[in-house]
């Protein structure tokens, strides 16, 4: 097989975008450009072919590469390639909402499939929960296929893969560049910045995003622009704000997750001057996709009051620090936790839906899956200190919860809501909990998740005070 190192592909016009040309939608969006990759003499190079920023050009990618394997004899490559170009190609269309070039070089026994589109921004594999239902394309991508890279060239980039007999010495290494050298930026200052928070922000934004692009697609026209725009503003927070390193055994999870080990007490980020404005972008699209998550149009779910409120401090900070305002304003979660957040008027612990936790034994606490208190036992009323169960109904259950854990309560709520992360469920654990007069009592502590009657989830916390005698020796080996 010979090197595909050495020829020059056709770079498209980054300047060409949806619907400007005539040929484009004579041919639903798809044209060949006239020039292919200049192929070596035991190599075939088919056709490139440009597509429109149309996700029903997904399929048409797919299918030229599935004619163009027929057609080398490639067949058994056929699966693998057709499921590696469905992800790229869908990411440069929903990441980029530019059109892209396909070109396919054939041998012997290999395939080389170059993608390119008008994106800055390189694609990074994100650390993902299995159970998410975003952010695992490159992953599956790197499965599926026996190389695949990025290359930065003038006005974009190209993601390119290899399947079959490969020799490492004639393709490109990853190209791990993410800003372009010389590339004008903006220094950002952010200070007191919540790293567990924005781990579980962006798992929960990535998934929200996606299905309000497909929700948005039918009556917004730019709506894969947005959506691009929003995902570059992500992608440049995910590549410069470290994520905490935590334990994975429960224990050392726990002690990881506190404050101030998940806090940053300021990290520098700089921003390219022409993505400055995305961040506005970013505020804008989140805001209207929980409305409609809220509304109950989406199956994403609402996200965490805290987790909004982060949100807007970030892409605030990015946006009024890029127009030339330097002050750098720190991060503080401004919802009172100590507020009710459902109508006194109608109890929620007396809903026919909790009849079942009714007269419950011991101490026991439920929440619904906004994390709010919807049944308290009356042995759970005494060991926190209070006199009525209205006064804990109806508030959200870090009430109870110490503030160093509040982070990591926030979090871990989000990340379970978002795809499944159970961490912590089920599993007894030692921590302290908040009593009415504001101190803290050690209880031994397990939360499982519980599916009532009509299909909606809680969470049922059962607790008792900690032995005393073990307790004392955790606090002298501390």
């Amino acid at each position: 097989m010979s090197t595909t190192r050495a020829r020059r592909p056709h770079r498209m016009d980054p300047t060409r975008r949806l619907g400007l040309t005539e040929d484009m939608e004579a041919r639903h969006g798809v044209r060949q450009t006239g020039e292919s990759p200049r192929a070596a003499s035991d190599d075939t190079a088919t056709p490139e072919i440009m597509l429109s920023a149309d996700l029903r050009n997904v399929r048409t990618a797919r299918q030229h590469l599935r004619d163009a394997l027929a057609l080398a004899g490639l067949d058994d490559l056929t699966d693998r390639a057709a499921l590696a170009v469905t992800e790229v190609v869908t990411n440069a269309f929903v990441h980029t909402g530019t059109p892209v070039q396909l070109r396919i070089t054939t041998g012997a026994a290999m395939v080389r499939v170059e993608v390119e589109d008008g994106g800055m921004q390189h694609p990074i594999r994100r650390s993902y929960a299995d159970t998410a239902g975003t952010g695992r394309g490159l992953q599956l991508l790197a499965e599926s296929v026996d190389r695949w890279g990025t290359t930065g060239i003038q006005g974009g980039k190209f993601v390119w893969f290899e399947l079959g007999d490969v020799d490492p010495l004639m393709t490109d290494p990853a190209d791990t560049g993410r800003i372009d050298v010389g590339t004008p930026v903006v220094r950002v200052t952010l200070r007191q910045v919540p790293l567990l928070m924005h781990v579980a922000w962006q798992e929960h934004a990535a998934s929200l995003l996606r299905e309000y692009l497909l929700f948005a697609l039918s009556d917004d026209e730019d709506a894969l622009d947005k959506h691009a725009q929003a995902s570059a503003a992500m992608s440049l927070l995910h590549e410069q704000l470290p994520a905490p390193t935590l334990g994975s055994e429960p224990t050392a999870l726990m002690a990881d997750a506190v404050e101030p080990h998940v806090t940053a007490q300021e990290i520098v980020v700089d921003i390219p001057v022409s993505a400055v404005p995305y961040f506005d972008v970013l505020n804008m699209l989140l805001r209207s996709a929980i409305v409609q998550a809220r509304a109950g149009a989406l199956l994403s779910p609402p996200t965490q009051p805290e987790i909004d409120e982060m949100r807007q401090w970030l892409c605030t900070e990015v946006a009024r620090q890029g127009a030339g305002d330097r002050t750098a304003t720190p991060w503080v979660a401004r919802t009172d936790v100590r507020s009710a957040v459902l109508d006194p008027a109608e109890p929620p612990g007396q809903h026919a839906r909790y009849a079942e936790f009714a007269g419950a034994e011991g101490a026991v606490l439920v929440s619904d899956e906004a994390s709010v208190i919807v049944v308290v036992s009356a042995e759970a009323l005494g060991l926190l200190g209070y006199g009525t169960a209205d006064e804990l109904l109806g508030r959200r259950v870090l009430v109870v919860v110490p503030s160093q854990f509040h982070q990591a309560h926030i979090a871990g709520t989000t990340m379970n809501a978002t795809n499944g992360r159970d961490n912590l469920l089920a599993i007894p654990i030692r921590v302290p909990m908040v009593r009415a007069d504001a101190s803290e009592v050690l209880v031994d502590l397990e939360v499982r998740p519980h599916l009532l009657n009509d299909g909606r989830r809680v969470f049922v916390a059962r607790f008792a005070i900690a032995d005393a005698q073990t307790s004392a020796r955790e606090s002298a080996a501390r």
